[in-house]
C-alpha cells in the first residue's frame, strides 16, 4: 500500500473498499457515459485511450487506437468507437494542440458530459481512500 495500516485495519480498508465500489455502482446508474464507457473492458480501453490522447493535446483515430490496444481486432475497436460516436460519448474534433493536414484523419475526443462524469468518478474514488488515510492515522 502506498500508506502504512496495521494488520487490525486490513478489514476496514476492505469494507471501505467495497462500499465504495458500491456506491460507484450507483453513481454510474445516472451516469449513462461512464456506465456505457465501464460496461466492458473493450470499452473502457477505447475510452481511456482517447481520453489520455485528448488531455495530452494529440491526434487519435481508430487507426490508432486500435494499435495501442492491440489484444483486440481493428474491427472491435472501431464498432465501440462508432456506437461511441453515435451516443455521442466520442466526438469527432480537432486536436487541442496538434492539428494535421491530412483531411482523412478525423480526431476523436470524449464529450465534455463524460469527462465530466469521469473526473468527478475519479475523485470521489480518491477521496474516498484518501479519506480512510486520513482516519486510520488518528
Amino acid at each position: 500500500l502506498p500508506f502504512k495500516i496495521s494488520k487490525d485495519k486490513m478489514c476496514d480498508l476492505n469494507i471501505t473498499m467495497a462500499k465504495h465500489s458500491k456506491s460507484v455502482l450507483k453513481y454510474q446508474e445516472d451516469k449513462p457515459g461512464i456506465k456505457w464507457c465501464f460496461s466492458s473492458i473493450k470499452r473502457l480501453k477505447v475510452f481511456l485511450a482517447i481520453f489520455e490522447a485528448n488531455e495530452l493535446g494529440e491526434e487519435i483515430y481508430k487507426e490508432k487506437i486500435s494499435n495501442k490496444i492491440p489484444e483486440y481486432s481493428y474491427k472491435t475497436v472501431a464498432q465501440i468507437i462508432d456506437d461511441g460516436v453515435n451516443k455521442k460519448f466520442f466526438l469527432k474534433l480537432k486536436a487541442r494542440l496538434n492539428h494535421t493536414r491530412d483531411l482523412k484523419i478525423r480526431n476523436l475526443r470524449p464529450s465534455e458530459d463524460l469527462i465530466v462524469e469521469f473526473v468527478n468518478w475519479k475523485i470521489d474514488l480518491l477521496s474516498s481512500l484518501m479519506e480512510f488515510k486520513n482516519n486510520i492515522n488518528h
